[in-house]
């Protein structure tokens, strides 16, 4: 993920992009797949504070903890293959609103080949802690080209967070030290780039596409 590319926000964007991108994606990932095998540490694929949303609703992992299956990706909001995925989980995201499927964010930045990747990632969590992870993470990856500390705290104050609290944890780097523990969990479970996605603890091996995630969750839901 060497160049960076603009996501285009809102329903006619994420519509296009799942059309025409799909195509990419499959061709990108290979006609087949090999044999997933399971994360052997699942402790440390999700924990209870993590980044979560079921049922159209947004709150921790915990919140959460009954769900049938779940999906979790270990991503970076500047990763432009990232960006492009965006669009494919909200739409998984409304698919399975009233199925027992919770989807968690585990934070990944690429610090070698993306500047700002860091510091948004611990933005995101201090957008968390205000209740807000979700509507963040949105602004993030809409505005992927624009990620300067400025950037993240006009985000913040679009939003309706506490600026001065938002401000303060950013600039005191409150969250980094959780953004490197997600960090040392994704090498754990064999993360090595982004955006590594697991569903049920197997990591996701197939095409980046709407069909494809779908045929993932449909099987685990049927187990």
């Amino acid at each position: 993920m060497t160049s960076e590319t603009k996501v285009l926000g809102g329903v006619l964007a994420a519509t296009i992009l799942i059309i025409v991108g799909g195509a990419f994606f499959m061709g990108s990932r290979g006609a087949t797949a090999p044999a997933a095998t399971p994360v052997a540490d699942l402790g440390r694929l999700v924990h209870d504070e993590d980044p979560a949303f079921a049922h159209t609703k947004a709150g921790k992992a915990s919140d959460f903890a009954d769900a049938k299956v779940t999906f979790v990706e270990f991503g970076d909001f500047q990763c432009p293959t990232c960006g492009a995925v965006f669009p494919l989980v909200e739409g998984l995201k409304q698919t399975y609103a009233d199925k027992s499927v919770r989807f968690v964010w585990r934070q990944f930045p690429l610090t070698a080949n993306h500047q700002f990747a860091e510091l948004a990632a611990e933005a995101s969590l201090a957008a968390h802690a205000q209740g807000k992870f979700w509507d963040y993470h949105h602004r993030l990856f809409e505005n992927q080209e624009h990620l300067t500390r400025d950037d993240l705290v006009k985000y913040a104050d679009l939003i309706g967070l506490d600026v001065a609290v938002f401000t303060k944890a950013l600039d005191e780097h409150t969250y980094a030290a959780a953004v490197q523990n997600d960090i040392n969990d994704g090498h754990a479970v064999g993360v090595a780039g982004t955006p590594t996605i697991f569903i049920n603890g197997l990591p996701y091996t197939g095409r980046y596409s709407l069909s494809d995630f779908q045929a993932a969750i449909d099987a685990a839901l049927a187990k």
